[in-house]
């Protein structure tokens, strides 16, 4: 649920403000036919302080926190927080198969609520203009980015993976426009990253990073921030949750790049296994 799991969890409201989030959270039912006024009304502040709240949980105004708050609703019975998913002390193979299952659809669809179409043409285009795809990455994110690497090479693309901090630096240095940059971190916290994104910024490179907040601070950088769930403690399913969001955020980047020139990347896939077909057997006969 983003948009109410940030209702939830965020933290620099306003009193105000405080005052509208726990009366949408306690009559959710109500909010179809409610105006910014009315509600307004209803919580003793006012339809500007409605707009206000709005955007700060990144609508544009209250009709489009209506429409992804009942879109939500339609997947969620309640707003209520769900129960945290961890694993306890000689648990059986039936549970941990089922609790691994429910992390891979939480993590898909909290990811998934926190998407626009808006937002997903835009960066559709940022990877279509694109000739140079870098991918800036440390320790888990590594293989993350070089599963995604593979899928755009499928898709024509040419991707890189950088992980060692001086060769971050210096291809970020020397970055271009026709090169796009995906940062992904879970902390969003990474001083290194975040020194990375300001290099990019000077070096006028497009640049897309994918953490797990806004509020973090390279939840705030980059020309389109993607987010994810995840926990902050280093625990049980909660590597699991965020790698599962981000591998869904990369197939969907690599699904839309892949539709686009669809036959010329059919051709391509196909050539290539024709040559790695003939290779093999040219080194079966060799034998």
């Amino acid at each position: 649920m983003g948009l109410l799991r940030e209702m939830q969890n965020i933290t620099d409201y306003t009193e105000r403000e405080h005052d509208i989030c726990q009366y949408i959270l306690q009559h959710p039912e109500e909010v179809a036919s409610l105006s910014s006024r009315k509600l307004g009304e209803l919580t003793f502040t006012s339809a500007a302080t409605v707009t206000r709240f709005c955007q700060k949980l990144g609508c544009k105004g209250y009709p489009d926190f209506k429409l992804r708050f009942l879109s939500e609703l339609k997947y969620h019975d309640t707003p209520e927080k769900e129960e945290e998913i961890s694993i306890s002390e000689q648990e059986s193979v039936v549970t941990i198969l089922r609790k691994v299952e429910e992390t891979y659809k939480r993590a898909i669809q909290e990811t998934k609520d926190m998407l626009s179409l808006e937002q997903m043409m835009r960066i559709r285009k940022l990877v279509r203009q694109s000739e140079y795809i870098d991918f800036y990455v440390y320790d888990a994110n590594v293989a993350l980015a070089m599963y995604a690497r593979n899928l755009l090479f499928h898709s024509g693309k040419v991707a890189n993976v950088y992980s060692e901090t001086n060769i971050q630096e210096l291809n970020a240095l020397v970055s271009r426009e026709k090169h796009l940059a995906i940062i992904i971190s879970r902390t969003g916290e990474n001083a290194r990253l975040v020194e990375i994104a300001k290099t990019l910024k000077r070096s006028k490179t497009k640049t897309i990073v994918i953490t797990c907040g806004k509020e973090r601070t390279l939840g705030k950088m980059g020309d389109e921030r993607l987010y994810t769930m995840a926990r902050a403690a280093m625990d049980d399913f909660g590597t699991v949750l965020f790698s599962t969001g981000v591998k869904y955020l990369l197939d969907v980047i690599f699904g839309m790049e892949f539709s686009y020139q669809y036959k010329e990347n059919m051709l391509l896939n196909q050539t290539y296994e024709e040559r790695s077909r003939d290779r093999l057997w040219t080194l079966i006969n060799q034998v």
